[in-house]
């Protein structure tokens, strides 16, 4: 028998998977198992971690964490989940696979492999975070010796609580030269906002508007003043600043629930980046892969029972997307996890923080060093695929589909959606680096004076808001970092996700969660 020494340290060494930075820190162990988190100084972060990377350890040791295969909120054993699995794959052409957060590169040429192998046709993600639609703009890598060469950075979003190992080299570029300056671009005052030489406030998810105005794209019909809330004066002279500074840089992050049209924020980032000259340099918490399809098409096929079981490889969906159930009642849904969820058929998997591979960060491709055990009854993914088939290769992974987007359509269509005529409340999503999946702090909604006035809202007052896809209660916390008519809550649970409505993009086959409106009142 082993003898336990409660003063036997090991530290083993961890990449952050919770935003495109990738910070790195040990992870602390003795003999009880984890210990905590240390600060490793030669890492890209020199020592730094934020809320959510200091909260690793409760991840890894989280009570909820899933160490068994589950169906209808039983355990089983993995043989019979195998089987399972294997007896729904037997018909390849009705089988849908699918992908999001917490699997690597290597991980992800497997499971499209193992589709070639089997024949399975129907791939798709399952990463359905706005962000998304920035991956692309991850091609280009950034350093930050980037900063030294610009005059002028705009922001678009929350950088510093998206990514918030980011603020001290963009706060000391400014702090540097007197005329470099940040301008921030959100429909919420953010903490980013509060360093910024000029603060944009738009109207509700209208940012794809200002993006085609600042990249000189005519939108023929569309008072753009008057649907963004900015006035033509300050687009026309940050349009022409912008274009005068070859050398700028655009930070982007895209919370959940922000925008009403992420491909067309997308668009606009790509046209600013063309007639400037400009960097775009997204920061996101995943870095999502491509199916071939979207997963449009693949409710579309699930409405049609074309497909009788979806398998996902990740860790999302379909947990934290509930208002998508009803469209997946009709077909079987098996997906890995790493938490205990709903009585969806579980797989349980490792997270990013136990595994070796490669992932996507804003610098560029990085190696997990792995070296953390998972728990016992975990498997990797590639474990499973070669429980249902033996021996499959790594397949070609399908490019990025060439859209060609109606770009005038689509900016009519954001700033009809921005002018609603009777007086509603919109709920948007955002991200707070305190508030990562629940575990630190629950979430809070943000609501401005006048609304809480009429509702007879009180700070710490418990709020109910009401969708037509869920209700949440919810602490309200009364400020102007909204404007009337808008609430704010960070989209870290299921729950406060299952508010959200969601739209079916034709033109991208995409799945978009936007700016809903809902209805509350103070609960008694």
């Amino acid at each position: 028998m082993k003898n336990i020494d409660p003063n036997t340290i090991t530290v083993k060494r961890a990449l952050c998977p919770f935003c495109s930075y990738g910070c790195e820190f040990g992870v602390v162990f003795n003999d009880f198992g984890i210990k905590g988190v240390e600060y490793i100084k030669d890492g890209n972060s020199n020592g730094r971690l934020c809320p959510r990377g200091s909260a690793a350890a409760m991840y890894l040791d989280h009570p909820r964490r899933l160490a068994a295969p589950t169906t209808g909120g039983k355990s089983i054993a993995w043989n019979k989940m195998a089987k399972e699995l294997s007896k729904a794959v037997g018909n390849p052409k009705k089988v849908a696979i699918t992908f999001d957060r917490n699997i690597t590169d290597e991980e992800y040429a497997a499971i499209i492999g193992w589709c070639k192998s089997i024949g399975i046709e129907n791939t798709a993600s399952t990463y359905f975070e706005p962000e998304n639609s920035l991956r692309s703009f991850l091609d280009q890598s950034f350093a930050e010796d980037d900063l030294e060469k610009a005059k002028m950075i705009v922001v678009l979003g929350d950088l510093f609580n998206q990514a918030p190992m980011s603020s001290r080299g963009i706060i000391e570029w400014k702090m540097k030269d007197k005329k470099n300056q940040i301008v921030v671009i959100d429909s919420v005052r953010t903490h980013t906002a509060g360093f910024a030489n000029l603060f944009l406030r738009t109207n509700v998810g209208t940012e794809p508007l200002l993006l085609l105005a600042l990249a000189g794209t005519n939108t023929e019909g569309i008072d753009v003043a008057k649907a963004t809330g900015i006035d033509t004066s300050i687009i026309k002279g940050l349009s022409g600043a912008m274009q005068k500074n070859e050398k700028g840089i655009v930070f982007v992050s895209l919370p959940f629930g922000r925008t009403y049209d992420p491909g067309l924020f997308a668009e606009g980032l790509r046209r600013i980046r063309d007639v400037s000259g400009a960097k775009i340099v997204p920061f996101v918490e995943f870095a999502g892969y491509h199916g071939s399809q979207g997963f449009a098409s693949i409710l579309d096929m699930a409405k049609k029972k074309k497909i009788k079981h979806l398998i996902n490889f990740g860790e999302l969906f379909p947990f934290y997307y509930p208002q998508l159930a009803a469209d997946l009642k009709d077909i079987n849904v098996y997906a890995t996890a790493t938490l205990k969820h709903g009585l969806y058929a579980m797989l349980p998997v490792p997270l990013n923080l136990e595994k070796q591979g490669t992932v996507t960060t804003t610098f560029g491709k990085r190696k997990l060093p792995g070296g953390i055990e998972s728990p016992s009854g975990s498997r990797t993914i590639e474990e499973i695929l070669s429980m249902l088939s033996g021996d499959f290769g790594k397949g070609k992974t399908p490019a990025a589909a060439d859209h060609k987007l109606d770009v005038s359509g689509r900016a009519r269509r954001v700033a009809e959606m921005s002018s609603s005529k009777k007086k509603t409340l919109k709920l948007v999503g955002e991200k707070l680096a305190y508030s990562f999946l629940g575990f630190l702090e629950g979430e809070t909604l943000k609501i401005n004076p006048v609304d809480a006035e009429e509702f007879g809202i009180r700070a710490q007052d418990t709020v109910t808001v009401k969708s037509k896809h869920g209700v949440v209660d919810l602490p309200a916390k009364i400020t102007e970092d909204v404007s009337p008519g808008v609430l704010a809550v960070p989209a870290e649970t299921p729950g406060v996700r299952g508010l959200f409505d969601y739209e079916l993009d034709s033109e991208l086959d995409a799945v978009n969660f936007i700016p809903t409106e809902v209805k509350i009142c103070r609960k008694e």
